[in-house]
């Protein structure tokens, strides 16, 4: 995956001279939402002797009546930089409100000289370690924190919600996820998207072996063409007429099935951020899969039918016998009652078929259902790519017991907190890459025109 947009000036920098790393920094407040602010962030950030960390640590403080928590990252160099987020001090009073108050998020980098800083960092207690082989730098953090001071909720402070503990988990579940992510080729994603669509497809058989089989009959325009005089003339009971209408709905179905799992898995599973994610993403994406194959199939077979219509017999030439001449009609059918019968037939029969592609979506969803709950390769796979001590799941772990605690002093349902702080992560990480991919595209244009 290539690299995360970072919200800093991307000017030459050469020139500033640098922090020294024996002489102790202050906090710096990350206000990425006016200029002044932003301004303030790249200059700390170039000034800073070296930006590389290569370990992450996401820490509680171990006094205090909500014990803190905040996020560690040891640079290159022997120092640290720990990132916290608080309500503003005067404005601490408005936290408990849904709609929080003003945040106040920080970096801070602790120096071999700041004693002190170092020492209150050893009375806390670390809940858990990442280290990055590669190492990461800097700016992707701060790429994190500008995407949560983007969001229109987690941007404010909230006692509940977006306090010091979504801000950590944040942190380090998207940076943990990052650094497993990148290491993933785009090719693992096609070979686990062939081994889901096989998987997938043998679920599909059997449940239309079951449930969704035709037998092969004549062609509807053949069976309609050898009753036609005095089935028309008659009263027709339509409903009765089942369209051989499923064998094109389903080859339009699998089609887009298969150019889905071809083309958007590394996309669309790039941003997917909890193991939570994957049903509701696969069902998603392949019900629409299925709705456009299901609209192809009953398109084809309406333009089959109409061409088929005008060769198999004299007596239904035009298509829409509305065409046709009033002598013409009475010539056929005596009167033009049957011309409205006719009539009548030919624009409910798009409507059939439109139901009859619905209930072979619905076969199709059960067969989605049942894989997604049965699939042994898309167990392995999640169990592969979100391992037990993977950041992703140590924040889940922590999210489940905070909120239960918060529900037991009568705040809220856990499983909605949770549902909530998923969500909003979520978007905070495809905000990141979204950026991500943009600038990219940007710095190509520039490459092109330079």
């Amino acid at each position: 995956m290539a690299p995360v947009s970072r919200p800093l000036a991307s000017s030459a920098n050469s020139s500033i001279q640098k922090y020294s790393a024996n002489r102790i920094q202050l906090p710096i407040v990350l206000d990425f939402q006016s200029d002044k602010g932003k301004e303030a962030i790249t200059k700390w950030y170039h000034k800073q002797p070296t930006t590389l960390f290569t370990y992450l640590e996401h820490r509680k403080e171990t006094t205090g009546r909500f014990r803190h928590e905040f996020i560690v990252a040891y640079l290159s160099n022997n120092t640290a930089c720990r990132f916290d987020r608080r309500a503003r001090e005067d404005m601490r009073g408005h936290a408990l409100k849904d709609e929080g108050t003003i945040s106040e998020d920080s970096a801070h980098v602790i120096t071999k000289a700041d004693t002190e800083s170092k020492a209150r960092l050893k009375e806390s207690e670390v809940l858990m370690g990442l280290s990055i082989r590669t190492g990461q730098d800097l700016d992707f953090i701060l790429a994190v924190c500008y995407a949560i001071q983007s969001h229109p909720e987690a941007k404010s402070y909230s006692l509940l919600h977006y306090n010091c503990y979504f801000f950590s988990w944040t942190l380090i579940a998207i940076i943990g996820h990052h650094t497993h992510h990148r290491r993933v080729q785009e090719d693992y994603w096609e070979r686990s998207a062939g081994t889901w669509m096989t998987g997938f497809s043998g679920v599909l058989a059997r449940g239309v072996a079951v449930t969704g089989s035709y037998r092969q009959e004549q062609p509807f325009w053949g069976r309609f063409t050898r009753f036609g005089r005095s089935s028309i003339g008659a009263t027709w009971h339509q409903e009765s007429l089942t369209l051989p209408v499923n064998h094109y709905i389903r080859e339009g179905m699998n089609k887009e099935l298969g150019d889905y799992f071809r083309k958007t898995p590394y996309l669309a599973l790039g941003r997917i951020l909890f193991p939570s994610q994957i049903s509701p993403l696969l069902k998603r994406k392949v019900s629409l899969a299925l709705q456009k194959g299901g609209r192809r199939g009953v398109q084809q077979f309406l333009a089959k039918t109409n061409a088929q219509s005008q060769t198999n017999s004299k007596l239904f030439t035009p298509i829409h016998p509305g065409k046709m001449r009033f002598g013409e009609t009475n010539r056929l059918y005596g009167n033009t009652s049957s011309l409205a019968n006719l009539d009548h037939t030919y624009h409910s029969m798009e409507k059939r078929a439109q139901s009859q592609a619905e209930a072979e979506q619905m076969r199709y969803d059960e067969a989605i259902d049942t894989f997604i709950a049965h699939s042994i390769h898309l167990r392995n796979w999640s169990n592969e790519y979100w391992s037990r001590k993977s950041a992703v799941h140590h924040v889940t772990r922590r999210m489940v017991d905070h909120f239960k605690q918060v529900e037991e002093f009568g705040f809220g349902k856990a499983e909605r907190s949770i549902k909530r702080a998923e969500d909003t992560m979520v978007e905070i990480w495809v905000s990141v890459l979204h950026k991500s991919i943009m600038n990219d595209e940007s710095e190509d244009e520039s490459e092109l025109h330079s």
